[in-house]
């Protein structure tokens, strides 16, 4: 993961504690699923990515969507998504592959996924139709989306019935849109006429521009409201998902604004890890941040890199570094927690092979006390005493710095076995996160 070292930090002085009683299975039911998808990113910019194959490999993402308004035209299909579609299976991700309105009409859209599937061999399961309808480049109205997305979708699973097709990825959270195709008068929830499939299996849709996620959070509740009234009349094994295929906190470099929508500081990293959390604990297909390669990587117009480029050398972001802690230890369960507080905020996942907690303190001036309480139980009054349902009766008291980031990863048991700390320091300094795991004992 591009960890350069073992440094301690001496700030760091914690302890474990095992509490009077005994070890419980370690979690429970009540748990939440994670996507095996969850973790994603987007394939752009197509000529520049091989610069970094092999540290966007390391990241261990676990989708990319091959889409975007460049890929929105009819011969994307026959001159890049196969190499695309490599590119991300060499990575060990599984790609996410958009077929262009263009290919509604004349089967043009069942004879790329019979090229793409049949042909070639490669066998793509996840579909997505279309890109941004409700944006200037390419608009197209409620009722065009409604045609091109219903005539390719019928084409996709006629060759492939257990293909999962997304759509609209809409350019941000947009009714004017959503009100009709979920339900309304251009309805597009329900059976291919006379057979046993369906059209759409998850809604995608967009967001840029935010400081923090909370106008994000409220939207997918929301989506997440309309689907339950939906998902009510369809089988449990064909319930509509959603995700969100493109995020970052702007479109452009815009310095003029208030430093938190920059796209490549401390900040931006830390915000990763709250969409990825974000769909975590509320059941998101796929998360995929925009993108790997974008604007040149140099900090100006559209930079939404995961790099900087200093001296002809590509070096990882704090988005990179937050996404690779957050993949190399995500376990298959989200494990429930007490509230988050505006400045300390825990991403715990578990399963029958430990516990990992990422801590982000998104205080830019104090240090911060934390306990962990692997056993869930009431509130408590003190935010910085972190209840967790783990089904452990364990505590760990730790320390986090200021504007910084911590990656702990515990045994079945809870005892900690490794731990990362990540700073705005380093961010600045484009170092690498630390272990700082014998800083623990």
């Amino acid at each position: 993961m591009y960890l350069s070292g073992k440094a301690i930090r001496s700030s760091l002085k914690t302890g474990m504690m095992l509490l009077a009683g005994f070890i419980l299975p370690l979690i429970s039911s009540a748990q939440i699923t994670i996507s095996p998808y969850l973790i994603g990113q987007n394939a752009w910019e197509q000529h520049s990515i091989s610069k970094v194959k092999d540290q966007i490999s390391e990241v261990r993402f676990q989708s990319v969507r091959i889409g975007g308004n460049t890929y929105e035209k009819a011969d994307f299909i026959s001159q890049s998504a196969l190499a695309l579609i490599d590119y991300v299976r060499a990575s060990g991700a599984e790609p996410i592959v958009q077929l262009p309105r263009q290919l509604k009409d004349n089967d043009a859209a069942f004879k790329a996924v019979t090229y793409i599937n049949g042909t070639m061999g490669k066998h793509i399961r996840f579909w997505s139709i279309g890109n941004e309808p409700d944006h200037k480049h390419q608009p197209a109205t409620p009722e065009q989306v409604r045609e091109y997305f219903t005539k390719i979708s019928m084409q996709i699973k006629r060759y492939d019935p257990t293909a999962v097709v997304m759509g609209f990825d809409l350019a941000s959270y947009n009714l004017s849109y959503l009100n009709r195709l979920l339900g309304g008068n251009l309805d597009v929830t329900g059976k291919v006429p006379g057979k046993q499939y369906y059209y759409l299996d998850k809604v995608t849709f967009h967001q840029y521009k935010f400081m923090n996620i909370t106008k994000i959070e409220e939207n997918v509740k929301d989506l997440k409201s309309r689907l339950a009234s939906i998902n009510a009349k369809r089988p449990a094994g064909e319930q509509i998902g959603w995700a969100i295929t493109e995020f970052n906190t702007h479109w452009m470099v815009d310095l003029t604004l208030n430093e938190a929508y920059l796209p490549y500081n401390f900040h931006n990293g830390q915000i990763y890890a709250e969409m990825y959390d974000l769909g975590m604990r509320e059941g998101a297909f796929a998360m995929c941040p925009w993108s790997m390669l974008e604007g040149g990587a140099e900090r100006t117009g559209t930079d939404l890199s995961l790099f900087d480029l200093e001296d002809g050398v590509y070096k990882p972001r704090s988005n990179y570094y937050h996404t690779a802690l957050l993949a190399h230890f995500i376990k298959s369960k989200y494990l429930l927690h007490s509230p988050n507080t505006d400045d300390l905020v825990v991403i715990p996942t578990g399963d029958e092979s430990g516990i990992s907690v990422m801590i982000l303190n998104k205080n830019k001036t104090e240090n911060l006390n934390y306990t962990l309480a692997f056993k869930r139980g009431p509130v408590q009054s003190d935010p910085a005493v972190i209840s967790i349902n783990a089904d452990l009766d364990r505590e760990f008291k730790g320390h986090i710095p200021s504007f910084s980031t911590q990656m702990l990863v515990f045994d079945k048991m809870g005892k900690l076995i490794k731990a990362y700390e990540y700073s705005s320091k380093d961010a600045h300094q484009k170092t690498a996160p630390i272990e700082i795991t014998s800083s623990f004992h």
